[in-house]
């Protein structure tokens, strides 16, 4: 006859965690690689933190919702409806047209561009009198926010952003660690 265990799980598990140590772990891949002049792959880090920290900020965004509202909470609505709703339930004083939310809807414009991945099509003609550098009519429209001062104003939108959420919600940061516990137990059937 086959073993048999009983097996229990109780566990919290948060993902902002993980999507927010990425973000700074590329921001600081990217701090290096500016100090050490090491170019050679510097904008993908930058994206890849600038990726990681819109996933953050929403993660979280949805942790505060989850725990101040429970089943309220509009899991399908999107981030600015989120955070509107956040804001108003807890009384804080954010606006759009402040900090971090200003950084932070121009990281989710980033994020929606990324993510929707749909063709740019250019077309222009002009006569100019100086030789143009012909490799900036490549970039995309998302490339110019790809920079290291907007990589650091979003991690610091994020962190800002954070702090407000959990210090109105009165959640202490210990609460948004992933968390449980699990045990394992042979059955063990008479003969």
């Amino acid at each position: 006859m086959a073993e048999k265990f009983e097996v229990r799980v109780e566990a919290e598990r948060f993902i902002h965690n993980e999507l927010s140590n990425c973000a700074w772990d590329f921001q600081q891949r990217m701090q290096s690689q500016i100090e050490n002049d090491e170019r050679a792959g510097i904008y993908h880090t930058m994206l890849a933190s600038l990726v990681f920290s819109a996933f953050s900020i929403e993660a979280k965004v949805n942790f505060v919702g989850w725990k101040v509202l429970r089943d309220g909470w509009p899991e399908k609505a999107n981030l600015r409806e989120k955070l509107n709703l956040l804001n108003e339930v807890l009384k804080m004083d954010l606006s759009w047209g402040k900090l971090p939310l200003q950084t932070i809807l121009k990281l989710k414009r980033l994020r929606d561009v990324l993510a929707h991945g749909k063709p740019e099509i250019v077309e222009k003609f002009e006569v100019v009198e100086v030789e143009p550098d012909v490799w900036d009519a490549l970039k995309g429209q998302w490339e110019t926010s790809v920079t290291p001062k907007f990589v650091d104003q979003c991690r610091e939108a994020e962190d800002e952003l954070w702090k407000r959420l959990l210090a109105a919600a009165g959640i202490e940061m210990d609460e948004t660690l992933t968390h449980g516990g699990h045990s394992l137990k042979k059955i063990v059937e008479p003969d």
